[in-house]
């Protein structure tokens, strides 16, 4: 089936930057053609009213009219189109600000352009499979369990939970934060400014702190061998998990085991 094209809109004060997205991305294999460069807030709601983006990809901190002020007015006028935000500071207050207009990702500065066409693909698809969902009467759909994109429209505190879940279920395989954030439907960036600002530790601080606790409930539990414990909790070689679990509890597994046995 041939690709319905979409509008796109830019948005950002900083000329050069504007200039970047416009040409290092590859707009047209995507299908998109930008209706529009703006340099602030005001420009791109005028554009907005006009062209009718399906897609918009916008700076924060702008003059005359800011990402988030723009964004509010736009919901307000009632367009549902996607948005994406830029922005150099790394500060949760934006993010959890935009997450309530469905701001739909938070990329940093300086921009990955390859993560950036990544994320701007994958979000023209969710567009194009809704222009579809639209005009087909919904018992023709094909259905698919556990849809992930509904996530993406989640508050904060459910991505988290869906997160946890997820971290959950994947301990003894090898993954991290790239995996985690696809299957939530965000940048990796974005997940973890979320995640840090709701667990209060980084990624890989849960993931092991996760990870020890199973070792140690299956260590005072069971009689299963060292190497495989490890490797349970995601650790295929011993001595690595050794490593770990003596820098994380002050003791070897074989020690922490036999103190808890002596002491029962």
């Amino acid at each position: 089936m041939r690709q319905s094209r979409l509008r796109g809109l830019l948005v950002d004060d900083e000329q050069p930057i504007l200039n970047n997205l416009f040409q290092v991305l590859p707009w047209e294999a995507m299908n998109i053609e930008i209706v529009q460069l703006a340099r602030n807030g005001a420009e791109a709601l005028a554009a907005v009213e006009a062209s009718r983006p399906h897609l918009i990809l916008s700076d924060i901190r702008m003059p005359l009219m800011d990402g988030l002020e723009m964004l509010r007015q736009i919901r307000e006028r009632g367009h549902d189109c996607e948005v994406l935000l830029l922005t150099g500071f790394n500060e949760f207050e934006y993010a959890r600000s935009a997450l309530r207009y469905g701001v739909k990702d938070y990329i940093s500065k300086p921009i990955d352009y390859e993560e950036l066409a990544h994320i701007i693909d994958r979000l023209a698809g969710e567009i194009r499979k809704r222009q579809i969902a639209e005009v087909q009467p919904l018992q023709e759909l094909p259905q698919t369990p556990e849809e992930p994109l509904g996530l993406a429209k989640r508050s904060p505190e459910r991505l988290m939970q869906a997160a946890e879940s997820y971290i959950r279920r994947q301990l003894g395989s090898d993954f991290g934060i790239e995996e985690t954030a696809a299957h939530l439907g965000i940048s990796a960036s974005y997940f973890c400014l979320l995640f840090k600002n709701h667990f209060h530790e980084t990624f890989v601080e849960y993931v092991t702190r996760q990870r020890m606790d199973a070792a140690k409930s299956l260590l005072l539990s069971s009689e299963v061998s060292i190497a495989r414990i490890g490797a349970h909790v995601g650790y295929q070689e011993r001595r690595y998990f050794t490593k770990v679990f003596q820098k994380y509890t002050g003791m070897t597994p074989s020690e922490f085991r036999a103190q808890h046995s002596t002491s029962s």
